[in-house]
């Protein structure tokens, strides 16, 4: 399939190229595995989603006490800056959302990106704080 693939690469006619692809998808999906390999992170794997539970919401932070903040200083000192910078920002993100926001509502869950530069694109506090993929 893959030799076939090159053999029509510069293929002009899209009418050709897609009657090729067509058949070649019907071709893969005729002999694929009955019993397809699944990894266990990937969605229907047996480890999927496993550490969700584990997950710690960012507010947690905030009941740290200081000694323990004490052991990552560069963290919560960059935390502090997202904190305040979050501050400032928050009222030009909420006013790029309403001035976005078709006026029947939103018709998609996708958020907009940062219009300016040096701006930040809208609610980008939760991708910051993020928790972490794995526990240790």
């Amino acid at each position: 399939m893959r030799a076939r693939f090159d053999e029509h690469k510069d293929e002009k006619d899209m009418i050709k190229a897609t009657k090729l692809l067509m058949a070649a998808e019907e071709e893969f999906w005729e002999k694929q595995h009955p019993q397809p390999y699944i990894f266990p992170d990937s969605p229907g794997g047996t480890s999927y989603e496993r550490y969700e539970c584990f997950k710690s919401p960012e507010w947690i932070l905030e009941m740290w006490h200081p000694s323990e903040k004490a052991m990552y200083p560069d963290y919560f000192a960059k935390r502090e800056q997202w904190k305040k910078l979050r501050l400032e920002s928050w009222d030009k993100e909420v006013q790029q959302l309403q001035e976005e926001t078709p006026p029947g509502g939103p018709t998609t869950e996708d958020l907009p990106p940062a219009r300016k530069e040096g701006h930040l694109p809208p609610l980008w506090w939760q991708y910051v704080t993020r928790p972490r993929r794995y526990p240790l």
